[in-house]
């Protein structure tokens, strides 16, 4: 007989995982114990003493694979890996993986000779564990995912969670600016979710394959308008602060520095916040103290 659905919460996901337990009504939640020797390599282990309990279950493990605490998104990773194989080892019956925010899905194009697009080389190492689903969210590049992934594999919008968290803050006359002509389409699938007729606009931006540097240019009509500039990662955060330095002398009224996964490496919040942003809205696909939008619901939704 099959017993009760299992969640498996990893360590870089722990409020989120617990959220989306209470969202389905799954009342056995597994933590990890985890560690790394003293040659450097991973240790995980799930919180339990009689492995039983995972035999013949259904078990959704929730682990995002963004930088940990001491930066390393590769420790990450390695432990959803970790995870996937423990529970297979146990004989669950059903294996489904939520990856909040994936690892290396910006690397999944060649710009500069002997590059590796590694984002395939990630989703084919997770595709060999042979879990039955897989759940992202706004993946760098969606088009790879099925590719790349046999069974079930479906990518999550946070676009309409984020809209209305930013309509609770009472912002009015919105303006959704695209930091660069690429996340257009994007930022127009966004717009929709404040309303009809919503302006989008976008800044040229050109970036040095190089070096990394950002040239970025644009006058935009945008007095006293509340200005929501969206993207799906904020890393290092210069593409975004350069964006709010030009929207707001442009006559913006209030920014809001938004992405589905703020990582906010480096300096990223003195340059967002210096530049003029009033505020940084991230969701909990990483945890840090931006995470002020909840995709539980949304991932519950699509699990059930």
């Amino acid at each position: 007989m099959l017993m009760e659905k299992i969640m498996v919460v990893g360590p870089a996901s722990q409020i989120l995982g617990v959220k989306i337990a209470k969202e389905l009504g799954i009342n056995h939640i597994l933590s990890t114990q985890t560690k790394i020797f003293a040659d450097g390599e991973n240790y995980l282990r799930l919180d339990l003493e009689d492995e039983t309990v995972v035999q013949g279950s259904e078990t959704i493990i929730v682990q995002s694979t963004g930088p940990s605490a001491s930066g390393n998104q590769n420790a990450r990773l390695f432990e959803l890996l970790m995870m996937i194989s423990a529970v297979k080892r146990m004989g669950a019956s059903k294996i489904i993986v939520v990856i909040p925010y994936l690892a290396y899905a910006r690397q999944d194009k060649i710009f500069r000779p002997g590059e590796c697009e590694f984002a395939n080389i990630v989703l084919k190492t997770i595709d060999l564990m042979e879990i039955n689903e897989l759940y992202v969210v706004d993946v760098h590049a969606p088009d790879v995912l099925k590719e790349l992934i046999t069974n079930k594999v479906v990518n999550i919008d946070s676009m309409k969670v984020l809209a209305d968290y930013i309509k609770g803050l009472g912002a009015k006359d919105i303006v959704v600016v695209s930091p660069d002509k690429g996340a257009v389409e994007r930022s127009k699938a966004f717009a929709k979710h404040f309303g009809d007729g919503i302006p989008v606009e976008y800044f040229e931006k050109k970036r040095d394959v190089k070096t990394g540097e950002i040239e970025m240019q644009g006058k935009l009509t945008l007095e006293g308008k509340d200005v929501v500039i969206s993207d799906d990662i904020i890393a290092t955060g210069g593409t975004m602060a350069k964006a709010i330095e030009i929207s707001k002398k442009s006559g913006a009224n209030r920014v809001f520095a938004v992405a589905t996964h703020a990582l906010l490496l480096e300096q990223a919040k003195f340059r967002i916040l210096s530049a003029g942003a009033d505020e940084i809205i991230g969701t909990d696909s990483i945890d840090n103290e931006v995470s002020k939008v909840s995709l539980a619901k949304a991932i519950a939704d699509y699990l059930k």
